[in-house]
């Protein structure tokens, strides 16, 4: 199966490890950024188009499809195409996304409180290269970036 465009790893600062079994969801935006003033609109879509869960190296390099066909049109105008009776992620499409990390489930599993229940993460695609989002990650506290 080839690489999806966008892939996510999560280090747990805490520990110095992976951090395992956390569920992201992947969100397209509709946002309005053509105004002339400096607001810019966005229109959360409720539903994610994909889901996934870190492996034990904690990275997502895989996301499994919402299988619901009246959404099928939409997935395709996210790049996501069926091949052999499955959906894969063919192409990226520009635009606007964001990534829910659910990270109080992940620290309960490890017997810890948390301050953040879930990070978001919005981004902007602007062509079609691979976009990689890691996150570093502590109960209290977390940071990201642009990987490569």
């Amino acid at each position: 199966m080839p690489r999806p465009p966008v892939t996510c790893h999560i280090l747990d600062t805490t520990t110095g490890k992976p951090a395992r079994g956390v569920v992201c969801s992947i969100f397209k935006l509709n946002v309005d950024d053509t105004s002339d003033s400096e607001t810019v609109i966005c229109e959360d879509i409720d539903e994610p188009f994909a889901l996934a869960k870190t492996n034990s190296d904690g990275r997502i390099d895989s996301w499994i499809f919402t299988p619901d066909l009246s959404k099928r049109s939409f997935l395709t105008s996210t790049g996501v195409v069926e091949k052999n009776s499955r959906l894969e992620w063919e192409s990226l499409v520009p635009g606007f996304y964001k990534i829910r990390f659910q990270t109080a489930k992940y620290f309960a599993r490890e017997g810890k409180s948390c301050f953040f229940p879930f990070v978001e993460i919005a981004f902007t695609v602007s062509d079609t290269r691979h976009y990689h989002i890691p996150l570093l990650l502590s109960n209290f506290g977390y940071t990201t970036y642009r990987g490569s």
